[in-house]
């Protein structure tokens, strides 16, 4: 019986290439096949008599590794079906080349990944890096348009503006694209409107539409649901992609974005298409899979027609992904081409109301002498505003970014009164005041009148800087009427109580920008208004990318600190809903909630870019007219430190 055991052992082994033994009761091998030499590192005719040494696994297959050469097999042992024999046939597959393929192939896939997420690490950085000089051109080019030029220097702004701008769009598209590379993009699921979202997204392109001579329209076909809980930002980018690659490549006729209903699906959810149909040069059918991946374009020959990075598709594959829709393209050559995409949303409950909160009536400002101020203020924008109001009612002013620099102007020369604001680096309003009350050092006049300038609006605010030996509390946004009121005040002059700041509720105001509220802040200057306008929009990509990296780095304080700057702001450009985004973020980084911080970041961002989209019309609108009537060139800047 033992003899016709070992056979078929025999067969079995010549059958599937494995080691196979028999072993008695006590795990003595009786039998080793021939493969068992290889495997075991030992003649097989040896193996018999000796002690097998693993324990047996019950029939179930088990990882083992031999302690005599180091190799890994699957092991399985099987009783033999003559239970008076008490045998067990072991089998052993030897999988040692097969598990270190495997090894390797994780570790190249490893080294890949960190390949990538340094490649994703370097780009984002040093993006960022030349993202923040092109600003500044940007920004000063747009300063230099607001004045007056003659006909050849403003083409040639122009021409410089349009290279910053398209080269800011390249360098926007690979820091979004590392974001997503690296897992730091998250989407957001806030409320917001279709139609506004679609519309924004379209009206980016109508100049360019109308200069090339396209019908560019969207369609919102059947009845839509206007109301949607997504990520807006993000639907926003994939349309501004796909629309803007549309008018780019259609020399003739349209461009349409229809939006139509899906699929039907869960109660409270909506499927939506969207398409996006061109009658433009078409791309190669050999080309059509590609184009969505990564620095991929149709047309890569060195003289090609169509400029960019082609990371727009890339970054529309990622972002529809993300959001668990799916994509496609359909494309002929000469033709023109349609890109759609579907993407699920959620339906929001019944919006409430919103209330109205009265403003109160601006009073006269009372008369106050010629002063010379100290502004205390790190952000640049609020630092133009202010100045131009103290120096349009004849006060000389000098500008102090931080506290400290505030202590050190003190000492340098006399001043009648400091606008302190409240948070800024190295030294806050609060200490500087601290400070400056309790000096003895008789360089400067500890008594001298301070009035705190903030964004903050909460309870018991006014008693914490009176404490702290504030005279006066202005709260921004800072209208012409309440400064004059509050330098009137501080310096012991009888002044009506200056109208406060209206409610940071949600309800408080439904415009972007507050245009009438904004006129009578810059007396009827709308020259200034622009200034302010182009120093605002040159500012922001630099002060968003800061709260961005602040968040991704958890830094909270910091955090905190920049949505209170970008708070006031808002509230000097009378951005009433920006300004209440900047409130959450701030309470949010506060609270050390990077959660709740990060759905407010999404607010904020998306709040910002309505903001930027409206100021730049109004930009653009204003473009060539800087001698309108009204306008006079904003006062040359005072000594800063």
């Amino acid at each position: 019986m033992l003899e016709r055991l070992i056979r078929e052992t025999d067969a079995l082994a010549d059958l599937t290439g494995d080691t196979l033994l028999v072993l008695d009761r006590d795990g003595i091998i009786l039998h080793a096949t021939q493969a068992a030499g290889q495997l075991l590192g030992t003649p097989a005719g040896q193996l018999t008599g000796t002690a097998f040494g693993l324990p047996l696994d019950g029939g179930r297959q088990s990882p083992v590794r031999l302690v005599a050469n180091g190799r890994r097999a699957r092991m399985r042992a099987q009783p033999l079906a003559e239970p008076d024999l008490g045998l067990t046939r072991v089998l052993l597959r030897d999988v040692t080349d097969q598990e270190e393929a495997l090894e390797r192939l994780d570790a190249a896939k490893k080294a890949a990944r960190a390949g990538e997420r340094a490649k994703s690490h370097f780009l984002a950085n040093i993006t960022h890096e030349i993202r923040t000089p092109m600003i500044g051109i940007l920004g000063m080019t747009e300063l230099t348009l607001a004045t007056e030029l003659s006909a050849k220097q403003r083409e040639y702004l122009e021409m410089a503006r349009h290279s910053a701008r398209s080269l800011l769009t390249v360098l926007n598209d690979i820091v979004d694209y590392a974001r997503i590379e690296v897992g730091a993009l998250e989407l957001a699921q806030l409320p917001f409107d279709l139609h506004d979202t679609v519309e924004e997204a379209v009206s980016v392109f109508r100049p360019l539409a109308a200069k090339k001579g396209l019908a560019l329209e969207y369609r919102l076909l059947g009845d839509l649901p206007r109301a949607l809980v997504g990520d807006a930002s993000r639907l926003r980018q994939i349309l501004i992609n796909l629309v803007g690659n549309a008018v780019k490549f259609t020399d003739s006729g349209s461009v349409i974005l229809a939006v139509s209903a899906g699929e039907a699906g869960p109660a409270g959810r909506t499927q939506l298409r969207f398409a996006v149909r061109d009658t433009g040069i078409g791309i190669p059918r050999d080309k059509i899979k590609a184009i969505f991946d990564s620095f991929t374009q149709a047309d890569v020959s060195p003289a090609r027609r169509y400029q960019g990075a082609g990371l727009g598709l890339a970054i529309v594959r990622h972002l529809v992904e993300m959001q668990g829709g799916h994509y496609g393209v359909e494309s002929e050559e000469g033709q023109g081409s349609v890109f759609s995409f579907v993407l699920d949303f959620a339906l929001p409950a019944e919006a409430q109301p919103e209330t109205a909160v009265a403003r109160p009536a601006p009073q006269a400002p009372p008369a106050t002498r010629p002063l010379t101020v100290l502004l205390a203020e790190d952000n640049p924008i609020n630092q133009i505003y202010a100045q131009e109001l103290l120096e349009a009612d004849g006060h000389g002013v000098v500008v102090a970014h931080t506290g400290r620099r505030a202590l050190e102007w003190l000492r340098r020369r006399h001043f009648d009164v400091v606008l302190m604001d409240i948070q800024m680096p190295e030294m806050d309003g609060l200490e500087a005041t601290r400070a400056i009350r309790s000096d003895q050092s008789g360089d400067f006049d500890p008594d001298i009148p301070i009035v705190a300038l903030t964004a903050h609006a909460l309870k018991g605010d006014r008693e914490a800087f009176l404490r702290a030996g504030m005279n006066e509390y202005l709260s921004k946004p800072v209208s012409p009427e309440s400064l004059a009121a509050a330098l009137a005040r501080a310096m012991g002059a009888t002044a009506p109580a200056a109208p406060q700041s209206p409610d940071m509720t949600p309800g408080a105001g439904h415009e972007l920008l507050d245009w009438q509220e904004l006129l009578t802040k810059a007396r009827g200057n709308t020259g200034f208004l622009m200034k302010l306008f182009s120093a605002f929009v040159a500012e922001q990509p630099t002060s968003l990318e800061a709260i961005r990296e602040a968040l991704a780095r958890a830094d909270f304080e910091h955090l905190a600190f920049l949505a209170h700057s970008l708070k006031g702001a808002a509230a000097t450009m009378c951005a009433k809903h920006l300004r209440q985004a900047c409130y959450d973020l701030e309470l949010a980084a506060k609270a050390r909630d990077a959660g709740r911080a990060g759905a407010a970041l999404t607010g904020l961002e998306e709040r910002l870019r309505h903001v930027l989209m409206a100021m730049r019309e109004r930009l653009d609108a204003q473009d060539g007219t800087a001698k309108e009537p009204g306008h006079r060139p904003l006062p040359t800047a005072g000594p800063t430190l």
